[in-house]
């Protein structure tokens, strides 16, 4: 695959979604109460899978960004990003319709899917 170096600004950003969601990742799995108020949820449940699944899925992407990112490989990246941005978009949709949400926090996954479609934006331009 044929690999022109990403701008700075892409490596920059790919780099920050990529570390985030690492940060959010590790949090789920290690503080998974703090981390799902984060979340905007109120996750009342005997078991820790909610926790699991979430955990393991932001760490995933975040190694995906990481690795597409620091190879630069920019159409991919553009493909993962544009694609990813229905998890935020998703996860705002459960927050939104969730019974016990913590009031306020369904915008910062909306904020996400639209700074990943500009990112994606741009990147195809680039």
């Amino acid at each position: 695959m044929q690999t022109d170096k990403l701008p700075l600004w892409a490596k920059i950003t790919g780099y920050f979604f990529g570390i985030a969601l690492l940060f959010l990742g590790a949090r789920f799995l290690f503080l998974p109460e703090t981390a799902e108020r984060g979340f905007g949820l109120v996750y009342d449940q005997p078991s820790d899978s909610f926790h699991s699944i979430k955990g393991i899925r932001d760490l995933f992407t975040g190694l995906i960004l990481i690795i597409f990112t620091a190879v630069n490989w920019r159409k991919p990246l553009m493909v993962v990003v544009l694609v990813g941005s229905l998890i935020p978009v998703v996860d705002m949709l459960v927050v939104l319709n969730a019974l016990h949400a913590v009031p306020g926090t369904e915008w910062i996954h909306g904020l996400t899917a639209v700074a990943s479609w500009v990112f994606a934006y741009f990147l195809s331009r680039s």
